[in-house]
C-alpha cells in the first residue's frame, strides 16, 4: 500500500498530488495500450518512450533546479570570506 500511495501521494504533507496521479493514470494506460499492440512499428517505440520516458527526464530536471541553486548559494556563501 505504501509503494501505490508514493505513486499518487505528495510525501510532504501525505495529500493526494493531482499532478502524481494524473501522470501516473496517463503511463499506465499508455503501457498497457503499448502491451496490446502486437508487432508495434518502431514509430510506436520511439512515441511511447518519448512520452513516459521523456516525462520521468523533464520532471527530475525541473526538481534539480532549486536543488542546483542552494548549492551555488552555499558556495558563494562559502566563499564570500576568501581572499585570492
Amino acid at each position: 500500500m505504501k509503494f501505490i500511495k508514493g505513486l499518487i501521494a505528495n510525501p510532504a504533507t501525505g495529500q493526494i498530488s493531482h499532478t502524481k496521479l494524473w501522470a501516473n493514470i496517463a503511463a499506465a494506460c499508455m503501457t498497457v495500450k503499448f502491451m496490446q499492440t502486437a508487432d508495434a512499428p518502431e514509430w510506436l517505440w520511439w512515441a511511447y518512450g518519448g512520452m513516459v520516458g521523456g516525462y520521468a527526464l523533464v520532471k527530475r530536471a525541473i526538481a534539480a533546479i532549486p536543488q542546483t541553486a542552494q548549492i551555488q548559494k552555499d558556495k558563494e556563501q562559502n566563499h564570500v570570506g576568501d581572499v585570492e
